[in-house]
């Protein structure tokens, strides 16, 4: 393993707590970036979806699990429906989503609180790290600990820029009776100050859901997981925002593919790879069948990974092996062309990889990634999933395996990219901003 040179005094260890939440592709980076915390010598904690366990463990990751009842909940049919028109929703999609999330949200966000305090209550931490779902928790909990918290983000758009368009999430207060309250808004607003008061023992503050600062009101570090070659870092962002590289697990060196995997990869022309992940189609029959009948019409064989359940080939079909799962950094170099819907994951095994993408997007934050690939000349226009047709995917098939600008162009940025070593960059940042805080502690005893 290639290794970035740290002129860190190893007697200054950090104990870090590395917070996420979502699905697989939501924590394998922060899964890395605390192995590669562990790897420098220091001390980290994964909190994440207590189904996350294995993984963690695999790693030699400690963890502590956080309530992961809404990752099932988004597995049902009728909400993949409404995330598939997540970036062009109508007012009928809208109170859909509202209706589905009232059955569990409440319960769910009140529990995924009580777990992130109970994590930093038992294992403790002199430095908070963690993504952007539920970043207005994580900022509270350095502040009761007295630490510095890092949003380390696998998007741009936390930070606000010229460049990119910010996200913006507002928990408002709550409205006067009667009004028409929206619950993805004033629930959290309640539970975070009911959380704030009643756990943490901290007293009201006005700008406490603030995760862009710290309490004192400093701004907090920002840690960017992405490809500066792919995303150029905007020219107006602070120097407090970092942008490394992506945060990857080490290869997987010692995995062996099963005998039918070896023998259909020896067996003919190179394939391609498709794979959805962890987005679960509506009808995961009706995936398959188009992926069967697009991969016909390229005229390539393919290796489909039906991962969480988003594809189901029907019946036998000799050009296409189907397997549950796959280690990407060992797959994606042997095939000729990656088909995925945007994810983090995929996407940087396939810069690594060399390989031209193909990206049929769920949701708007994987479409937002498909139009970066688009544009740094690795991928055709994306395919979105709710409007996917045999059609319309064959022909990005065939041009993934026939253009030599794709495939020069991929060449070229995997290059780039190998260089990168974004988790250890990662923990090269983290040390220096643990370092400046304990000078500063220092300084206030000497005071």
């Amino acid at each position: 393993m290639i290794h970035v040179e740290s002129t860190y005094r190893r007697g200054d260890m950090v104990q870090a707590l590395v917070y996420c939440h979502g699905s697989r592709g939501d924590v394998e980076p922060y899964l890395a970036l605390a192995h590669a915390l562990q790897r420098a010598g220091h001390s980290a904690v994964l909190a994440a979806p207590r189904l996350f366990l294995p993984a963690a463990e695999k790693y030699g990751v400690p963890f502590a699990p956080l309530d992961d009842e809404i990752i099932e909940f988004m597995t049902r049919p009728e909400f993949r429906e409404v995330l598939q028109r997540s970036d062009a929703m109508t007012e009928s999609d809208r109170k859909r989503k509202k209706e589905l999330f009232a059955e569990v949200f409440p319960r769910t966000f009140s529990a995924v609180l009580r777990d992130m305090w109970n994590a930093a209550a038992e294992h403790g931490a002199d430095l908070v790290v963690h993504s952007h779902n539920h970043r207005e928790a994580a900022g509270q909990i350095a502040e009761k600990l007295g630490v510095p918290h890092v949003l380390a983000s696998l998007y741009p758009n936390f930070v606000r820029s010229r460049s990119y368009p910010y996200w913006e999430r507002t928990y408002s207060a709550p409205q006067p009776s009667g009004a028409d309250e929206n619950p993805f808004e004033t629930l959290p607003a309640r539970a975070l100050a009911a959380w704030r008061a009643d756990v943490l023992g901290l007293p009201p503050r006005a700008d406490a859901n603030d995760f862009r600062h710290r309490a004192d009101g400093t701004p907090a570090p920002v840690l960017h997981g992405f490809s500066p070659h792919l995303l150029q870092p905007a020219d107006d962002w602070p120097d407090w925002v970092h942008t490394t590289g992506f945060w990857s697990l080490p290869r997987a060196t010692a995995w062996t593919p099963p005998d039918t995997l070896r023998d259909f990869l020896a067996d003919g022309d190179k394939p391609v790879f498709i794979g959805f992940g962890s987005s679960l189609a509506p009808d995961p029959g009706a995936t398959g069948r188009l992926v069967r009948d697009a991969v016909r019409r390229a005229g390539v064989r393919a290796v489909v990974v039906a991962g969480w359940g988003g594809i189901e080939i029907p019946g036998p079909a000799p050009d296409i092996l189907t397997v549950t799962e796959v280690p990407y950094d060992w797959l994606l170099p042997r095939v000729r062309a990656a088909v995925h819907a945007g994810g983090a994951g995929a996407l940087n095994a396939a810069l690594e990889a060399g390989i031209p993408q193909v990206s049929c997007p769920f949701h708007k934050e994987q479409l937002m990634w498909a139009k970066h690939l688009q544009a740094a000349g690795v991928a055709p226009a994306p395919l979105l999933q709710r409007d996917l047709t045999s059609d319309g995917l064959a022909g990005a098939l065939r041009r993934a395996v026939t253009d030599p600008d794709l495939a020069r162009t991929a060449t070229r940025l995997a290059r780039q990219v190998r260089t990168e070593h974004g988790a250890e960059r990662a923990v090269r940042v983290l040390e220096r901003i643990h370092t400046e805080q304990s000078g500063e502690r220092r300084a206030g005893d000497h005071a």
